[in-house]
Order: structure tokens, then sequence, then C-alpha cells
């Protein structure tokens, strides 16, 4: 039988291992395969290699007979029925198998990868206690009792935006190109870029105050119903009050208003009734004030760890107010009522 001709097994033999070629073809292979080991060694590889990857795209994608051609080109120097060794086929395989390859592995890694979402996270605080909480870019915000603080697992490109039901001192991450928005309610906001500063915004209060330690802040509130803006400088507390949608402004020290984060109550000719909503936070009691003539009491002094009990007792040796608890219906629900006359 007539030797099958080396080029024209090269052309055949991947026609051969792809499933495409003719009868008579793949007798010249397999007649070729059975001359030496070698050829068989070569042919089992090449085979292995085609069934690895699709084949129908490599034949497609790549000129195949140009690449054997150049292998036939090699082989044929020096003496025109050379072998072909094994390595020399796996080389010119691997090279032709790597393009398509190639680009699978730029279309896997260029396509839009799932855009991910961030996730809201809140935090509560019970009763009388505080908590600290680092947010995604660095900021710091000490929430205090009965408080909410909602934020994302992570910024966005645009603003930086938290939601507050409670009250809170932030220390705001420096960051000029986004902006560090707070929503508090009573259709009310608070814009910093990087700054120091309390908020008091419960849902029930008819206020929302905020108190300017170090930086700029803009509050942002509503006026007949248009959105107006007050820009605030360091040392000054602004105070809301949504039923009139009137602002005040007044110079303070910031002493009294953060004291609490530090653990304090500080009070600095504070009145009686904003000194009872101090207390209400710090103790989880409600006061009842029955005695209006006590309105316009003040008081000046500073709690860290005394009980509420020996501040009260202080409260009336200095303007002989008079205080006992009042019995309640339900006192797993409740809390504790204090009057004062």
């Amino acid at each position: 039988m007539e030797t099958p001709d080396t080029n024209m097994i090269e052309y055949i033999l991947p026609r051969y291992c792809s499933g495409e070629a003719t009868e008579e073809e793949c007798r010249m292979v397999e007649e070729w395969i059975k001359q030496s080991d070698e050829n068989y060694r070569i042919a089992k590889h090449i085979h292995t290699l085609y069934l690895a990857t699709d084949t129908m795209q490599v034949m497609s994608a790549v000129d195949t007979e140009k690449a054997l051609s150049s292998v036939c080109q090699k082989m044929s120097k020096g003496n025109e029925h050379a072998k072909v060794t094994m390595v020399t086929w796996l080389q010119r395989v691997a090279a032709i198998l790597f393009i398509p390859l190639l680009i699978a592995f730029g279309i896997q890694n260029l396509k839009p990868r799932p855009v991910e979402i961030a996730q809201m996270i809140e935090v509560k605080t019970n009763p009388g206690m505080t908590t600290t909480v680092d947010l995604p870019d660095g900021t710091r915000v000490h929430l205090n009792s009965e408080s909410k603080l909602s934020y994302p697992s992570f910024f966005d490109k645009d603003k930086r935006r938290v939601a507050l039901q409670g009250e809170a001192f932030f220390e705001v991450q420096k960051d000029a190109e986004h902006g560090f928005v707070i929503s508090t309610p009573h259709e009310t906001k608070i814009e910093v870029l990087g700054t120091s500063f309390n908020v008091e915004a419960f849902e029930k209060d008819d206020f929302v105050s905020t108190t300017l330690i170090e930086g700029k802040v803009r509050f942002d509130y509503m006026k007949n119903q248009r959105s107006t803006a007050v820009l605030m400088k360091p040392g000054q507390k602004l105070t809301y009050d949504s039923s009139s949608s009137r602002i005040q402004l007044i110079e303070t020290s910031g002493a009294s208003e953060i004291a609490w984060k530090d653990g304090k109550i500080v009070f600095l000719a504070t009145p009686l009734p904003e000194a009872l909503r101090m207390l209400e936070k710090r103790f989880n009691v409600t006061f009842v004030l029955s005695n209006d003539r006590l309105r316009k009491e003040a008081f000046t002094g500073s709690f860290s760890n005394q009980r509420l009990e020996r501040i009260l007792e202080i409260f009336k040796i200095s303007s002989n107010i008079k205080w006992r608890y009042l019995d309640t219906q339900d006192t797993m629900n409740e809390k504790t009522r204090i009057e004062i006359y």
C-alpha cells in the first residue's frame, strides 16, 4: 500500500480529529498512524487537545491550513519525508488553540460585572443607653438614648446620605467631593463637608436642633412650601420649630449639648424644661411639670455618675422645687413618671 504523503497528512489530520475528514482521508490518516509509535502519540495528543476545546470555533477563527503549512516547511528542511516530532506538533497546535482561549478569557473579564447594591443598616439605642457607630467613610457617630440611625453599607459616588431619628453627635470625615447629608424629621436635613456637630431630631418633638462645634453646616427646612437654608457658624445652636417654621440661632460653647456622648450631664443656665428633657433621655423616665412657675427656673451644674434622685435633690435645694414618683398602671410598658411641682 502506498505510504501517505507527509504534507497531505498535516492537512488531513486536523479534519480527522474534528470529524470532518472523508472516508478516504480517514483511511490515509489511519495508515499513517500505523507506521510508527511516534505517529500514534502525535495523533493521540492532537485529538485530546481538540476534545478539550470547541474545535469548530478553532477551525473557523484560525487559518489551520496556514499554521500546519508552516509546520510542514520546517519539517521538510533537510529531509522531505522526515517524521514530525510530537513536541513540534504540540507547539503548533497549542499556538492554534491559544487564540480562541485568549478571546474567551477577554470576554469573561471585559464583560460588565453585576452592579452591587448597598444594603441599608439600621442602628437603634435602647432607652437610657448610648452607642458609637463608625460609618463606611470613616465618619464616627455617637448615638444618644432612644435614637435610630440608618445608613448604607457603602456610599455611592454622589453624596454620603444617612437618616437620623433622635439625637447624635457627628464627627464627619472630610471629603470635599462628597458632601454628607443627614435627613431628619419634619422635612429637614443637614448638609456638611467635614465637621463635628450635634443633632437632636426626635420625631415625637416639634423641634429639630443642631449645635455646630467646628466646620460648616447648612440646615435645610421647608417654609411656606419652599425649601429654605440657613448657613451656620461654629459656636452656634440652631433650633427649628416645625409647628411655626421658625428658626432660632443662639451662641453656645456646645459643652452642654454634647456632654451626653461622654456620659456627662452639663447644665449652663439651662431652663428647667430643657434640663428635664436631658434627664429623661439619660435615665429613661418621664417628667410631669405641674407648676408653670418653675418653667422660668434655670440650672447650672455638671453631673457624671450621680443618681437621678441625687440630681433632683440638688434641684430641690437650689430652686425650692418638689418632686415625687407617680404610680403607673403598667410598669412593664411605661416609663417611670416623676412629677415636678
